[in-house]
């Protein structure tokens, strides 16, 4: 897909790990930091959105999860607003979801926290990711 080389460009390690989830329906990724791994739970979500998109599937919501809204704003929504493109869609800011434009396939990152899982057991995600999951007590 164009754009994993026009505004992804992943790393080896970040493609494989790209790979491994086209593949296998649970996939762990870790490493020291600094090694991109937030970066790519953010742009693999939406890789997936839009792979989603090319074969039908419009309106398709996904979730992203850090053990508390501090931490989700300091890894994903402050960097969001500047990696993710205008031409790809849209962050809004009041609940904390990016939408894909309609020409993209109208899917949804839903960025949250896991200071209580049990809000979100009427809640339906296609596909979930959870950074630093060590961190989250309530795994």
């Amino acid at each position: 897909m164009r754009i994993l080389d026009d505004v992804i460009k992943p790393t080896a390690r970040q493609r494989e790990f790209l790979r491994t989830v086209r593949e296998k329906p649970k996939t762990l990724y870790g490493g020291a930091a600094g090694g991109g791994k937030s970066y790519i739970l953010r742009w693999g979500l939406m890789y997936q959105l839009l792979r989603w998109a090319a074969q039908g599937h419009k309106n398709v919501r996904s979730g992203l999860f850090c053990e508390d809204y501090p931490s989700l704003n300091d890894r994903h929504l402050a960097r969001v607003q500047i990696e993710f493109p205008e031409w790809l869609g849209t962050y809004r800011k009041t609940d904390r979801d990016f939408v894909l434009r309609p020409e993209y396939g109208s899917g949804v990152i839903s960025f949250r926290n896991l200071d209580n899982p049990s809000k979100y057991l009427s809640s339906e995600f296609a596909s979930v990711a959870i950074d630093e999951l060590t961190m989250n007590s309530n795994r």
